[in-house]
């Protein structure tokens, strides 16, 4: 049974046995607040849960996705208190079809279903063999920390079988990572002696990893096939400048013109990624192939072809583990900035 379907069957059996809904708030006034307490006589705890049904555009440029789940509160009844709960990283709410508000002994269980834009900071050093968490944040926004906070555990918390069809770029974690924190809100008016505020946050982050085969068969495969085109310059005669020059140059030419057209796909960004990086290495490669043409016909000219064809033949094997040498390299810096 999936987690929504289990919640589904909870919320109904405590629907079964509420009492009936007044017009202004559906369900029990024990577990209403026409208007939120400024204090309470318990610290409120709150349990929250979240069953993940959809996940949809994700998009590197703008940092957001948009996620359809159900949303699951349950507290302790008291006078004055229910949750204002805040979706803190909402970009946009799409739609919200139904809510429901139900007792159980002296728990109250609220449910609703969201459709949200959420923003998460994306890390895209490793793009195109990168890993994301997508986030998303609650926090009560009437009630500070030491009067509303969140359970340690969630009530409930799943990925329902259908949001690992739902994306054909991304892999999706089996499940959902919950967490909960505090966090001073320093923006507050009317703070108190220059001291802010403290809220309670909690967090339900699904992890998505990037499918790679699309990447490495139409971006790095033919790059590569690029470069190596324009190693071919090494067994050409060093005499033959003219052959020299047209290849490295239309392999140079071929590597910007792949580029803009994989444009559309890298990430729009302060820093380099994985891949602009292998675009440097790729065009340095074809520059420094352009360079041993050009000595190598100089020293042929001068008489010295015997040295040139040495000078050939070493780069015949120092270009290709310079170019793995310089890729690995690359790796290593995303690594360790990512």
């Amino acid at each position: 049974m999936s987690p929504g379907r289990a919640a589904a069957l909870i919320l109904a059996a405590c629907l079964a046995s509420g009492s009936a809904r007044a017009q202004e708030c559906p369900g029990p006034q024990e577990c209403c607040a026409d208007k939120p307490a400024e204090t309470l006589a318990h610290t409120a705890v709150v349990s929250v849960g979240i069953v993940l049904v959809g996940l949809y555009n994700v998009n590197e440029k703008s940092g957001t996705w948009d996620a359809d789940y159900y949303l699951y509160e349950t507290w302790n009844a008291q006078p004055g208190f229910a949750p204002q709960t805040e979706v803190v990283n909402e970009v946009a709410r799409l739609s919200e079809q139904f809510g429901s508000l139900a007792r159980r002994d002296d728990r109250c269980i609220r449910s609703r279903r969201i459709r949200s834009t959420l923003n998460s900071p994306l890390n895209l050093r490793l793009f195109p063999f990168d890993r994301q968490h997508l986030t998303l944040e609650l926090s009560d926004s009437w009630l500070y920390a030491d009067m509303a906070r969140y359970d340690d555990k969630p009530f409930i918390h799943g990925v329902d079988d259908a949001v690992y069809r739902q994306l054909s770029q991304w892999e999706v974690g089996e499940k959902l990572h919950y967490a909960r924190q505090k966090r001073p809100f320093k923006w507050e008016e009317g703070v108190w002696e220059g001291v802010p505020p403290v809220y309670d946050y909690a967090s339900f982050t699904v992890l998505v990893r990037r499918h790679t085969t699309f990447h490495v068969t139409k971006f790095f495969l033919p790059l590569l096939i690029i470069v190596l085109v324009a190693m071919s310059v090494f067994w050409v005669d060093p005499n033959d400048l003219a052959s020299q020059v047209s290849i490295g140059v239309t392999c140079l030419l071929a590597a910007i013109a792949f580029q803009l057209t994989q444009a559309s796909t890298l990430p729009e960004i302060a820093y380099l990624t994985l891949a602009d990086l292998v675009f440097a290495v790729s065009y340095l490669t074809i520059a420094l192939t352009l360079v041993e043409s050009l000595y190598s016909n100089v020293l042929a000219r001068r008489g010295e072809r015997e040295r040139a064809i040495r000078v050939d033949r070493l780069c015949r094997v120092a270009f290709p583990l310079g170019l793995i040498a310089l890729i690995g390299v690359s790796l290593l810096v995303s690594l360790r900035a990512a």
